[in-house]
């Protein structure tokens, strides 16, 4: 039953690995888009600001009532009024410009929205392909120690050595396993939450030839995300509609109605009308705004928000230029950084390996010695691919934060 088991589970494990479909970056971003809840709830969101556009011109309430008893004389006389109220063409122009604006800025947190999630996609990649790297020095490690384990053995079975040699080289090689085994758990979490972003049916990985290709191509003159702009800058917009739609609220209704009633008995020409006949008369009104104080105050609070908003966009601007700088700063010390790597530093590293391996071999250096060297030369093929990976999430804030 137990090696059945794990024959159940190693098939599941090899169905997990083999279904994964490698894709580019630009693929896994397009899919995103079409895919990705975040986004879904964006459009759904402009969808919900294209429906109600239409609301704000909406017409009051159509006033019908009636009336019976002695209204005109001592007999009992009836009445049906129906009144409407109107306002003004600008008023209703007002309301839509408000509701227009809220589109547009629906539209726009769907453009800074995919923008982010570019962002933490790319981010998302790059770490699977950190991930990568680090399996194959875990692995070039693994094998280094296996390799100098089996030699300890020999040694020690030769009485050329001593168990310390042959446990060091045991120890070593079990923290590359073990090292192995958890950097294959934090791929699987990577995996998932990149599988999470792109939200579609199928299992995608990444395609892993292009963790070194980062270039930096910056620019010191910078004007800030267009994108995340545009969408801080149509709160300026909403509020300036805001402003003109409270103002309107001050401009006089106007109210139109007819009446139809009888009158029983003799009229003023001493005619004599029974309940059959009916009398009509119509109804023009104008209400003002006499009392508008109030209104007043939430105009005079809407001039503040348009303030905010204004104020929200420079700090957003300012902001923007701050990090950016800042991510300048770091990708160019990252960037000189891998350069010592390249030129001298993995050179260094394989010299170091290769001559370790050569000494140990002719018996120049003992095991401790040897492990030192070779720790020493894998520790900076290590520290290389660490600033690569940070070195690319530089890469990709500085896009991020250029619109790109």
């Amino acid at each position: 039953m137990k090696t059945k088991y794990l024959t159940i589970l190693f098939f599941l494990a090899y169905l997990r690995v083999f279904s994964q479909i490698p894709v580019s970056l630009e693929i896994a971003q397009q899919k995103a888009n079409e895919n990705n809840l975040s986004v879904k709830a964006g459009q759904l969101k402009i969808d919900y600001q294209q429906k109600i556009k239409n609301s704000a011109v909406t017409i009051d309430p159509l006033n019908i009532t009636g009336e019976i008893g002695q209204m005109n004389s001592a007999y009992v006389d009836n009445a049906v009024s129906v009144q409407q109220t109107l306002r003004l063409p600008k008023f209703y122009k007002s309301q839509t410009q408000v509701l227009v604006e809220e589109w547009k800025n629906a539209q726009l947190s769907l453009e800074v929205q995919k923008s982010f999630l570019k962002r933490d996609l790319a981010k998302v990649y790059n770490t699977l392909n950190y991930l990568d790297e680090k399996q194959k020095l875990l692995e070039k490690t693994d094998s280094i120690y296996s390799k100098y384990l089996q030699r300890a053995e020999l040694r020690l079975r030769a009485g050329e050595s001593n168990i310390v040699e042959k446990t060091t080289a045991e120890n070593y090689r079990s923290q590359a396993e073990i090292q192995l085994q958890n950097l294959r758990k934090d791929r699987e979490v990577a995996l998932q939450q990149f599988n999470y972003l792109i939200n579609d049916t199928e299992i995608f990985t990444n395609i892993k030839d292009d963790f070194y290709k980062t270039q930096l191509n910056e620019s010191h003159i910078y004007e800030g995300n267009p994108t995340i702009l545009k969408q801080i800058e149509q709160q300026k917009n909403i509020e300036n509609a805001r402003l003109n739609a409270e103002k309107t609220k001050l401009l006089p209704t106007f109210n139109f109605g007819i009446t139809s009633a009888t009158q029983y008995g003799f009229g003023a020409n001493e005619k004599f009308y029974n309940h059959g006949k009916r009398f009509q008369s119509g109804l023009v009104g104008v209400g003002l705004p006499v009392f508008n104080s109030a209104q007043k105050s939430v105009i005079e609070g809407q001039k503040i928000n348009q303030q905010i908003a204004e104020n929200n966009y420079q700090i957003a601007l300012e902001n923007l230029k701050n990090q950016y700088a800042v991510a300048v700063a770091e990708s160019e010390k990252l960037k000189s950084e891998l350069e010592y790597y390249k030129n001298a530093g993995l050179k260094n590293a394989e010299t170091i390996m290769f001559t370790a391996n050569l000494l140990l071999k002719e018996g120049e250096i003992d095991y401790l010695e040897y492990t030192m060297l070779v720790n020493q030369s894998l520790e900076i093929q290590s520290r290389y691919i660490d600033a690569q990976k940070l070195f690319n999430e530089k890469i990709i804030e500085l896009n991020a934060l250029k619109g790109e």
